[in-house]
């Protein structure tokens, strides 16, 4: 079996066609909200906004990290290889950066301005 580049990309696209609209739709949503939060405020409380996100996003990222083995009907005592093991951690770096980057507007919208 040949792979390509194109031929990855194609079976990528297909595993995430279902998700695609709901996904532009809360990105949608989250840029309509920083625009209220700048549109509001006029400013951003980024290091406390950056920090609470970032924890948020620490806890998604080991939640899927520990949920991605079961997911696909393994256990984590059957990942053997350094890939295995790679995999599962770049899939939890990627949930978390995501989970941080969606929460993050409504996180300071929800934050009071400082004087």
């Amino acid at each position: 079996m040949e792979f390509s580049i194109f031929g990855i990309l194609a079976v990528v696209l297909e595993l995430f066609r279902p998700i695609l609209l709901p996904l532009g739709l809360v990105i949608l949503v989250d840029l309509f909200i920083f625009a209220m939060v700048v549109g509001r405020y006029r400013r951003l409380n980024l290091a406390r906004g950056i920090r609470t996100a970032a924890g948020i996003g620490v806890l998604f990222g080991i939640a899927a990290a520990l949920y991605f083995p079961a997911w696909t009907g393994a256990s984590l005592t059957q990942l053997q290889s350094a890939i295995d093991y790679l995999a599962i951690i770049a899939a939890g770096v990627g949930i978390g950066f995501a989970s941080a980057c969606i929460v993050y507007p409504p996180l300071q919208l929800m934050m009071r301005k400082k004087a």
